[in-house]
């Protein structure tokens, strides 16, 4: 990655952080309420790190912060699937939150390094999309989340034979519709 991309990816953070704060920095009860911080167990089984944290708005709202990370490859001949992704999210709750059913809207970005057949793809992506998801209880602090989500991203990148050192072949920009979230979470309520 050169150091423009970087600074852009950073700058590109940095307001996905701020819209975060913002749209938290509204609420009165927020920090005397419910923090969760949770993990996607699918993320863990493609080899991606993550951490959500998760903080209650009010009786029926709240607001979210993933992050997966996937630093490394380990196929062979230049196959991989590597990046970082970001995805703030507003939840309403139908029950009570953390409780059962609820519906959220989660923006995306990415930054991607990806090739399994014949080229490999390297740039970023903004997105929105729809969620639905049901979380169950198991104890006082631990729930299980499930959750999936659709919608739209514009995907930016570069396109290269994928063998390493492969040649540059464009510049591509194309519109994406389909799945842009699945998660089996572990959940821990902060009290």
């Amino acid at each position: 990655m050169t150091t423009k991309q970087t600074i852009q990816v950073s700058n590109k953070i940095l307001f996905l952080f701020l819209f975060v704060v913002m749209l938290l920095g509204g609420t009165k009860e927020a920090f005397s309420q419910h923090i969760v911080v949770k993990t996607n167990g699918l993320s863990w089984l493609m080899l991606a790190p993550n951490i959500e944290g998760e903080i209650k708005l009010s009786e029926k709202m709240t607001g979210s912060l993933s992050l997966n990370y996937k630093p490394w490859h380990v196929l062979s001949d230049n196959r991989k699937v590597m990046g970082i992704c970001i995805q703030p999210e507003l939840r309403y709750w139908f029950c009570q939150t953390y409780y059962q059913h609820f519906m959220g809207v989660h923006l995306n970005y990415a930054d991607y390094n990806a090739g399994l057949k014949k080229k490999r793809y390297q740039g970023n992506l903004y997105g929105v999309g729809l969620t639905y998801g049901y979380q169950m209880i198991l104890s006082d602090r631990w729930n299980l989340e499930f959750s999936v989500g659709a919608g739209y991203a514009r995907m930016n990148h570069d396109v290269y034979d994928r063998p390493k050192c492969g040649a540059f072949l464009g510049a591509e920009k194309k519109n994406y519709f389909g799945l842009t979230k699945l998660g089996v979470s572990l959940v821990y309520i902060i009290k």
